[in-house]
């Protein structure tokens, strides 16, 4: 091919990435890309100075490293949900491998603020090319960790959940406490704790927790109760037996107070 002939071809392709808004990148690899957004539940916000890397790599071996086919840096990003798109060469992708896009947020003070602990694998395999990943707490700001940050800070607690309702159900002659509770519907604000029952003598003890985010001043706002759930806890089980003409009284969560006899 000629010189001339080369230099055309050049001053044509950038006048189509100049027509499209396209970068170079898209433009030479046919617009092959991996999409999406990225965000955190913790009510943290960016600074300026902050950075986004989101990396494709194939992840194809568990026992070898996996190798970086492209990434994006998005400098400044504001907050989240933040979009990306990461264009990658077709050529570069083997459709019996398997790849996987991961995201970081680094503060600019140097600290890894987020990370994805969720594998998200794309293109090849029937799996997406978009994908919106939710990424967890690695370290707060210091502004806001009274004394020093541990692990345990990023870690949920076992609490009562709020009880909303409770009634005495009989299935032939076992009784069950049916209580009613309310949660938040945002992600990460419940995970099931225990549902259970101690007898002390005719008082009975009913206790339905739930695992909700640690009391911080990042930790996702669950206040907002709008779902209803509910749950079954069995009266006088393990070994626990309710005498015939016996009248008890259930607490449950020391909320709601039950008072029923045995028939």
């Amino acid at each position: 091919m000629s010189h001339s002939r080369k230099a055309a071809m050049l001053i044509a392709m950038l006048m189509l990435v100049a027509a499209t808004g396209c970068g170079v990148a898209g433009s030479v690899f046919g617009g092959s890309s991996v999409t999406g957004t990225v965000t955190y539940r913790e009510r943290i916000a960016l600074t300026p100075g902050a950075r986004v890397i989101v990396q494709l790599r194939d992840t194809s071996y568990a026992d070898a490293a996996a190798e970086l086919i492209a990434e994006q840096v998005i400098t400044d990003p504001g907050q989240v949900p933040i979009s990306f798109e990461v264009d990658y060469d077709a050529d570069d992708i083997d459709s019996r491998s398997t790849y996987s896009v991961s995201a970081r947020i680094e503060e600019a003070d140097g600290r890894l603020a987020f990370i994805n602990d969720t594998a998200y694998d794309v293109i090849t395999r029937g799996n997406p090319t978009k994908v919106d990943m939710l990424l967890v707490l690695v370290e707060p700001p210091p502004e806001m960790v009274d004394g020093e940050f541990s692990a345990e800070d990023r870690q949920p607690v076992e609490e009562p959940v709020h009880v909303t309702g409770a009634e005495i159900v009989w299935e032939g002659r076992l009784a069950f406490a049916h209580v009613l509770f309310a949660i938040s519907e945002a992600d990460g604000c419940y995970r099931i704790g225990r549902e259970e029952a101690a007898v002390d003598g005719n008082r009975i003890v009913v206790e339905v927790t739930a695992w909700v985010p640690r009391p911080t001043p990042w930790a996702i706002d669950c206040s907002d109760r709008t779902l209803e759930l509910d749950a079954w806890v069995l009266l006088g089980g393990a070994g626990d037996t309710l005498a015939t003409g016996e009248t008890y009284t259930a607490e449950v969560n020391g909320q709601q107070t039950l008072t029923f006899s045995v028939p």
